[in-house]
């Protein structure tokens, strides 16, 4: 999504990157499918993988095999710890690197390398992750920014007449007479609070609870331990269907707990992270529930976009959930408001005209 915005803000930009499909030709129409955006004006160098193993590793080989000895672009931007390392630190060479967690062990020894390079632009999702790397590891402020994720632009939210009987449609469960239906979107790793939703499922019977994201085998493992009609895992989703249905839902759920998993030991992001999933349920015209966590208090606010409340208290969720079913007035108020920051400050396009106007 910020490839695409890059080349929209009218920058030239080339993608380095590893495919699992076979052709590199079919790599748009893949993308197209999954994401729902077209790749038009980018450039691909990728390489064919068959396996996820050591992925970074093969995606920073591959970058410094086809920069070596060309003409070094106006703009380098770098997530690939690897990469940045290599290419910032031992070949010294102008990049931004984006942080987005704090690494362990050895990976955490490379990340302290990088972070202390001078020509080397610091990019963080939060500002409670700046703030940490600028304490612990004395980052000038003059090379460093936050910048959030963000959402795809061009978000419209359904009409709410149309809301219910479009989800209707995409969702045979969500015809019975609920009182109210809520959605949570996402992977199902620990921390993600998933177990909070089978507890409010439990907890409010005519709501229906729908549960989209997550691998096969988990799935698997929680469908066949609900026992609760009113609780449906409908399992992974196309980026660009999970939009759609996130729109036709009363409420949306982000339950993360105060630690949160990556689904990597030894990570947990629950102090840093600055989830995609927020805006794009901002995007969505949909009043939203959220956990109190102060990293995402740097974007939601209580009562003004959004109801945040303690993580592990299935009484406060429930209560809130309550509240923005039985008030459409508030329930407007909030998912208007969210919408509206959404437009003027977390689209991609966004973030990639500050990304272009700090080189």
């Amino acid at each position: 999504m910020q490839t695409r915005a890059l080349a929209d803000c009218g920058a030239s930009v080339t993608l380095y990157a590893c495919r699992t499909v076979p052709l590199e030709s079919d790599l748009p129409a893949s993308i197209a499918r999954q994401y729902g955006t077209n790749t038009e004006g980018i450039r691909f160098v990728t390489a064919f993988t068959r396996s996820t193993r050591a992925l970074n590793v093969k995606i920073a080989a591959l970058a410094i095999y086809r920069l070596a000895g060309a003409r070094w672009p106006d703009l380098v931007i770098c997530r690939n710890l690897y990469a940045a390392y290599l290419l910032g630190v031992v070949a010294r060479r102008p990049l931004v690197f984006e942080l987005h967690d704090i690494e362990p062990g050895v990976r955490g020894v490379i990340q302290r390398a990088v972070l202390a390079q001078p020509g080397i632009r610091i990019v963080s999702i939060s500002q409670n992750l700046l703030e940490f790397v600028t304490r612990e590891h004395g980052i000038a402020p003059a090379r460093s920014q936050v910048l959030h994720d963000a959402a795809p632009a061009g978000i419209t939210p359904l009409p709410w007449d149309r809301r219910r009987p479009q989800l209707q449609e995409l969702i045979p469960a969500a015809r019975e007479p609920w009182d109210g239906v809520c959605g949570y979107f996402g992977h199902l790793y620990a921390g993600r609070g998933v177990e909070l939703i089978e507890a409010l499922a439990e907890r409010r019977p005519t709501v229906l609870f729908v549960v989209a994201g997550g691998y096969e085998a988990e799935i698997a493992v929680r469908q066949k331990r609900n026992r609760r009609a009113n609780l449906i895992f409908i399992g992974h989703l196309p980026h660009h269907t999970a939009l759609q249905l996130a729109k036709c839902v009363d409420v949306l759920l982000m339950p993360y707990q105060a630690r949160v998993s990556l689904g990597i030991p030894g990570y947990d992001t629950a102090r840093w992270m600055s989830p995609m999933k927020m805006f794009e349920y901002m995007a969505s015209g949909v009043p939203m529930v959220s956990s109190d966590l102060p990293v995402l208090r740097e974007v939601l606010h209580h009562e003004e976009n959004a109801l945040l409340v303690p993580p592990a208290s299935v009484d406060a969720w429930a209560e809130a959930i309550d509240r923005l079913l039985a008030d459409s007035a508030l329930s407007r108020r909030l998912a208007g408001t969210a919408y509206t920051q959404y437009e003027r400050q977390h689209t991609w396009e966004h973030r990639a005209r500050a990304l272009l106007a700090a080189s």
